[in-house]
């Protein structure tokens, strides 16, 4: 069914009349202006609001910490939405390319996720059954967290709308600094909801009504700062563009298959993407249950896992910098190697260790791997292909990232379940050991990966095209 509402949506907006749809290629492309730039940079200002406060801070605690419920649930709704995402992704990548129409697309999916976001906020407090509640908030944010992945395809696709190319890297790099501030901002904006205050303050005329009175408030910050996108963002369209709605979803899936083939031609591209699905599967997961643990094995308030969280963004502003040089000096897949051995060490020290002291360090280190996984690894996968296939390739990338979240999520719940008669902190525990394995796992796969140092004007251009 809900895949049917985003087809019905898709075709509408795709019977627009021929001259709407239609721009020939021109040697001029219309000049963007400084408001279509900043409304591209706040939607993921906007956008990181959803992802930090709703799937990684307080869906996955209202389940199990206010609810009481297995983490079953939790790891059920992330792992579906995801299958939904991998299967639909690349006819969605599709749609984007041959109709140039991104807007439309990214104001229905956007819209989706706020709606049904609001909706996990109206769930928990007009349903009085606890199965009730938990069902219907489980279904809306299965639609949520698929609107927000669907959105992301066009979103990014975006960017060339918004400035030159020159300008892409830059822009680019805007956006991901305004998103970590978003991901701050957004869990101090919706804390007063939840507690009644922030870090300790009374906040007048407001009274806290737990984890489940964060969705409607974080549904409306994200409604507010993506508006200025779908006033000012326009589609440049530079090819003629089909006129009528019809996806081969078997050609979709058989473009995957060939890329997929195309990666024997080149060394170590295979192994780098099976590397990196057992690595984000841990990682992706940590970010989903990061809360929970704070709250169940260390003990904190929601307001100390805010002040938490929010000493991790920063931590991966500087990671990311840090690491972007060393990549520079000793090559991505050697950068990458020291990030996972990091992420290895500190993930061992949660599992060995109890000591509050630690985990706040364990935290800001987490944070620090965490903006240099990415940091380091997409230069990898650039070193690795011709600049002509980063299109292609890059497509596998991403998709090899949507299967890390959903098997990750089923690894976190058949462990808990396994060691669920030991107590909430030896199953958390045995959870993170799990996924400190497939860190291993990919840490020893990189190792054939061959690593080579990008020439500066490569690296440039590459990432401005991605």
């Amino acid at each position: 069914m809900m895949l049917f509402f985003f087809a019905r949506a898709i075709k509408f907006f795709l019977k627009k009349p021929t001259d709407e749809l239609i721009l020939l290629k021109s040697k001029t492309r219309p000049a963007t202006n400084i408001a279509t730039t900043l409304s591209w940079i706040l939607y993921d200002f906007a956008n990181t609001i959803y992802s930090m406060n709703v799937v990684t801070m307080y869906f996955s605690t209202w389940v199990l910490i206010d609810l009481a419920l297995s983490d079953q649930y939790v790891s059920f709704a992330n792992s579906f939405s995801m299958t939904l995402v991998a299967i639909t992704m690349p006819f969605l990548g599709e749609i984007s390319d041959r109709y140039q129409r991104r807007m439309p697309f990214l104001i229905v999916y956007t819209l989706c996720c706020i709606l049904f976001t609001a909706l996990i906020g109206v769930s928990g407090i007009v349903f009085t059954n606890i199965h009730t509640k938990v069902s219907w908030a489980i279904f809306f944010f299965v639609i949520a967290n698929y609107s927000y992945q669907g959105g992301l395809v066009f979103y990014n696709a975006l960017l060339p709308s918004v400035c030159s190319p020159r300008s892409m890297g830059r822009v680019s790099g805007y956006g991901v600094a305004l998103g970590y501030l978003g991901s701050i901002l957004g869990l101090i904006l919706v804390l007063p909801f939840v507690e009644g205050a922030v870090f300790g303050v009374n906040i007048p005329f407001i009274e806290g009504g737990g984890s489940v009175a964060a969705f409607i408030p974080s549904a409306i910050l994200f409604l507010v700062f993506a508006l200025p996108s779908f006033i000012f963002i326009k589609d440049k369209i530079t090819e003629r563009a089909p006129t009528s709605f019809k996806l081969n979803i078997k050609t979709s899936f058989k473009k995957v298959i060939d890329a997929v083939s195309n990666t024997k031609k080149y060394p170590g591209v295979l192994r780098f993407l099976i590397a990196k699905f057992f690595y984000e599967e841990a990682i992706q997961t940590i970010i989903i249950f990061m809360a929970v643990y704070a709250q169940k094995v260390v003990g904190f308030s929601k307001s100390e896992t805010t002040t938490f969280l929010i000493v991790l963004t920063p931590a991966a502003i500087v990671g990311s910098a840090i690491f972007g040089v060393i990549t520079d000096h000793l090559g991505p897949k050697k950068t990458l190697t020291v990030v996972l051995i990091g992420w290895i060490c500190s993930l061992s020290v949660l599992v060995f260790s109890n000591s509050i002291v630690l985990f706040w360090i364990v935290g800001a280190m987490v944070g620090v791997f965490l903006g240099s996984t990415w940091t380091s690894a997409r230069p990898l996968l650039i070193s690795l292909v011709p600049e002509k296939m980063l299109g292609e390739f890059f497509g596998l990338y991403s998709l090899s990232g949507k299967f890390a979240a959903i098997f990750g999520p089923i690894l976190w719940a058949a462990v808990v379940y396994l060691f669920q008669s030991y107590g909430d902190i030896f199953k958390y525990k045995a959870a993170i050991f799990a996924l400190n394995m497939m860190i291993v796992i990919g840490l020893i796969l990189l190792q054939k990966v061959p690593n080579i140092k990008l020439k500066n004007e490569r690296f440039q251009k590459t990432q401005s095209n991605s």
